[in-house]
């Protein structure tokens, strides 16, 4: 009875929902800080080196669990990893690509890392969200807008450290750098991986590397050509 009963509830239930990913399309997986806005708000400013490196550290950790992962680009509070099952007709997807698994996975195993790597005063929480890329162009255009997103969120950081936010309202970008120049702050000037975020890849001995000089993706379309797998 105890059997039928399993098998009842998996059927109709457990299993209803459940998601798999199509074979061979590139598969990105997202983690997001949740709450960290109030999380951050006494760390150092505009950017926090410790935090980032939690950050690195917990992608670095992850991208190692995860069967097919290719690379990680993280910033701000967040990290986007690509995997792929394209070395050969039976190389497996991460969790025979469950949705569910691979979401809640992912997410707690970051946690656990950057929680870890941190010891903040209080434990961060990630969530994680899941997508089949079918065309390797639009991973690329995925990837650049995270970084576009990047840069506009360092801009933001930066300005916000040295003007009070009802001075920004309704600013541009142009008129955020010009804000920056009469304090004498020059956002060029900042350390490249909170400009542009950092990238996490395999190195060629074994093991992960932090890339921390990343160029940027649509004037060096080379870079994030290298580490993107081609399909068939």
């Amino acid at each position: 009875m105890k059997d039928d009963l399993g098998r009842r509830m998996k059927r109709d239930f457990e299993d209803a929902l459940r998601i798999t990913l199509p074979r061979r399309s590139h598969v990105v997986i997202r983690i997001d800080g949740r709450g960290f806005h109030k999380f951050t708000a006494h760390l150092e400013r505009p950017y926090c080196r410790a935090l980032a490196d939690a950050l690195d550290c917990a992608a670095v950790h992850l991208a190692k669990e995860m069967i097919g992962c290719r690379f990680g680009y993280g910033q701000s509070d967040e990290y986007s990893f690509l995997l792929t099952d394209f070395e050969r007709d039976d190389s497996p997807l991460w969790f025979d690509g469950n949705v569910q698994k691979i979401a809640s996975v992912s997410a707690s195993v970051f946690t656990g890392a950057f929680n870890a790597a941190f010891q903040g005063v209080r434990a961060a929480a990630f969530d994680s969200r899941v997508m089949a890329i079918p065309r390797r162009a639009d991973v690329m255009d995925y990837f650049l807008w995270r970084q576009l997103d990047a840069s506009a969120n360092s801009l933001n950081m930066l300005a916000s450290a040295h003007f009070r936010h009802e001075e920004l309202v309704g600013k541009s970008t142009a008129e955020k750098h010009e804000m920056l120049h009469s304090r004498g702050v020059n956002w060029a000037k900042q350390p490249s991986d909170f400009k542009r975020g950092r990238v996490v890849k395999p190195e060629p001995g074994g093991g992960w590397a932090v890339d921390l000089e990343i160029p940027v993706f649509n004037r060096e379309p080379g870079y994030l050509d290298a580490l993107t797998p081609r399909g068939e």
